[in-house]
């Protein structure tokens, strides 16, 4: 595989529609602003014929352009997580998050609990736990773009009751936040919960890495 450093000025400004689509067929379109950077990082390997390796090497080119594109939301989640416990252990394909690469971290605070896996049955996760999804994608030119930033947070029983106490938190790759559970936007991350509500009473609204990309435990 090539992965190669383009150079060039940037081409922000066009507003690309994309579709998370999820296993239950719940669909949530919204419109995604490319990231606004002279570099751009490519491959001559279709996207699902990528190995974990190839995934990888793409993710390392492109992580800095990733990271530097959120810090205008603020978010001190933003700033964070990259510090946080990262539970998976190469960039997978999630069909949940628009069929794009994720690397997905949690806090000190749920890091615990979240790893027991399925084995959280019945149990809810402490108050203060949040899970960061980070994305990139690679389109049919080869060309690798990051992608939105997904956040949830659990709090307090009673605090959010549209959404069994989680806080969603949907952030463009340029830092711009989109949606927030409790506020005026939170039509716009209502499809999250729709999601996530389908595994809430077994696992509290969390789903998990494949097997096959969870970091081990003990």
């Amino acid at each position: 595989m090539k992965i190669k450093k383009l150079i060039g000025s940037a081409t922000g400004g066009v507003l690309a529609l994309a579709m998370l689509v999820t296993p239950f067929t719940i669909l949530a379109p919204f419109s995604i602003v490319p990231a606004l950077a002279a570099d751009a990082c490519t491959t001559d390997v279709k996207k699902d014929e990528l190995s974990d390796e190839q995934a990888q090497a793409l993710y390392d080119c492109i992580k800095d352009k990733i990271y530097s594109g959120l810090q205008a939301s603020g978010l001190e989640e933003a700033k964070a997580y990259r510090d946080w416990a990262l539970v998976s252990t190469a960039p997978f394909i999630s069909a949940t998050h628009g069929n794009r690469f994720v690397r997905h971290y949690v806090n000190d605070v749920g890091k615990e609990a979240y790893i027991k896996w399925e084995a959280l049955a019945g149990r809810n996760m402490p108050v203060g736990s949040i899970t960061a999804k980070e994305s990139f994608n690679v389109n049919k030119k080869g060309e690798v773009r990051n992608g939105p930033f997904f956040l949830m947070e659990k709090v307090a029983a009673g605090t959010l009751p549209d959404t069994d106490d989680w806080k969603y938190t949907l952030m463009f790759p340029n830092g711009k936040v989109v949606g927030v559970s409790g506020t005026d936007t939170a039509k716009k991350v209502k499809f999250c919960h729709d999601c996530h509500v389908n595994v809430l009473d077994d696992q509290d609204a969390m789903f998990f890495p494949d097997e096959d990309y969870r970091i081990k435990t003990n």
